[in-house]
């Protein structure tokens, strides 16, 4: 049984989708850098180790480790439910026009599992800084590869998307050309 998705939901998916990133990701930016007094933060990047996440906990000062916390459990916690809403409901309709192997609806899973890293990463980056100045172990240990995990499994769904797009009109060019021969 194929699973299929009304374009309505795409699009409000995708509006959505956009607005956060017009509006509310640069606000909430600002809002983070101003209050932490830094800009860096270990949910943007992509490589970093446990004893840098607990060095960013020390630059950033009590204050601004119960702003970074406040952000982790308020927008983010908003922002992975936006971006997989569009990237499930967008592999799911393009799905729909791809034929083929049935191994693919499982493809779905990708931007799930995103934001389930996404999250694993907030509940670590938090203990890190609730805990500061005290060592947090294997949880400074493991956080920064659910960071690592979560922007593989983030690039990977944008790159499935582009993969189904270029399937789609590879498919529909030869079915052109063989109608046309």
């Amino acid at each position: 049984m194929k699973t299929k998705i009304q374009w309505k939901w795409v699009i409000g998916a995708s509006v959505l989708f956009l607005l956060f990133l017009i509006f509310v990701l640069p606000q909430v930016s600002s809002y983070s850098s101003e209050a932490i007094g830094q800009s860096e933060s270990p949910d943007q990047s992509l490589i970093y180790s446990g004893s840098q996440l607990y060095d960013l906990a020390a630059s950033y000062g009590e204050a601004g480790r119960e702003t970074y916390i406040l952000l982790r459990w308020t927008f983010d916690l908003i922002w992975p439910v936006v971006y997989t809403l569009f990237l499930v409901t967008w592999t799911i309709k393009l799905l729909e026009y791809t034929s083929g192997n049935n191994w693919m609806r499982y493809l779905v899973l990708l931007p799930i599992m995103a934001a389930l890293f996404d999250l694993l990463e907030n509940i670590g980056a938090t203990i890190v800084m609730a805990r500061y100045p005290l060592e947090s172990g294997i949880i400074q240990t493991i956080t920064p590869i659910a960071t690592f995990v979560k922007w593989i499994t983030v690039s990977g769904s944008f790159l499935l998307l582009v993969f189904l797009i270029i399937n789609i009109l590879i498919s529909k060019i030869k079915k052109r050309i063989k109608d046309n021969y």
